[in-house]
């Protein structure tokens, strides 16, 4: 497994991402959350992009985000980085996170089977129903 270093950010490139992620909360049905120093964006319960908010995972400069799957075959989706080294480069990112949010509707938790199977309910001493877990 690599270890990530979680790397300080530059004031300006947290600038630009807060104007970056203030644009993708206008998106229906974006949520956000803080994750690691990071800003995790997801579609419905998909995640589909990281922004830097205090840390960077890769570089100083860099955004993540996912991308669709090359081929049917292979439906797990694959994760890019974007380097934001320029103000001016916000509309290009804007436009690859628009795309990855596009491609996130393909990852609808409908879709995909959870990773965690729920198992028989049964009864505990007590008398109340209780649900096992079944891991895959």
């Amino acid at each position: 497994m690599k270890n990530y270093a979680l790397l300080p950010l530059p004031e300006e490139v947290r600038d630009w991402c807060s104007t970056i992620g203030a644009q993708m909360m206008h998106w229906p049905g974006v949520k956000m959350t803080h994750v690691f120093g990071t800003r995790a964006f997801y579609h419905r319960k998909v995640m589909f992009a990281m922004l830097p908010d205090k840390r960077s995972l890769e570089s100083s400069t860099a955004i993540s985000f996912i991308t669709a799957p090359k081929d049917e075959a292979n439906r797990d989706a694959d994760w890019q980085t974007f380097e934001l080294t320029d103000r001016n480069l916000i509309g290009a990112a804007l436009a690859s996170l628009e795309k990855a949010y596009r491609d996130s509707m393909l990852y609808s938790s409908v879709d995909r089977p959870s990773p965690i199977k729920p198992g028989p309910r049964k009864r505990n001493g007590q008398g109340r129903i209780t649900d096992s877990v079944i891991s895959l």
